[in-house]
């Protein structure tokens, strides 16, 4: 996942989204890399340092706004450099019926 700086092409009202892992995926450390990966029925996917902040945040009960202010202060960024590729990430493991945005 890269950091981006550059604007944001959010929808307005995402901000207020609580992103919360689906019951068929679970985060578990990797008994032989000690890494982080998100299990599902379909298969693995090995996460990276931040992948796996941002899904430990996703429990539905945090927004995307909570989630990104999290992430600047551990990060050293501004949530608006963040929210682009979060939410990007976001989507892209909703596509994949791994998380659901509840309202």
């Amino acid at each position: 996942m890269s950091m981006s700086s550059e604007g944001s092409h959010l929808p307005p009202s995402a901000q207020a989204l609580r992103p919360r892992l689906l019951p068929r995926a679970r985060l578990e450390i990797d008994r032989l890399s000690q890494q982080p990966v998100l299990l599902y029925p379909e298969g693995v996917m090995m996460l990276n340092e931040t992948a796996a902040a941002i899904l430990q945040l996703c429990n539905g009960e945090h927004t995307l706004a909570d989630i990104l202010r999290e992430l600047a202060s551990r990060y050293e960024a501004s949530p608006e450099q963040l929210q682009r590729d979060v939410y990007e990430y976001l989507c892209s493991l909703r596509d994949h019926n791994l998380i659901a945005w509840l309202e």
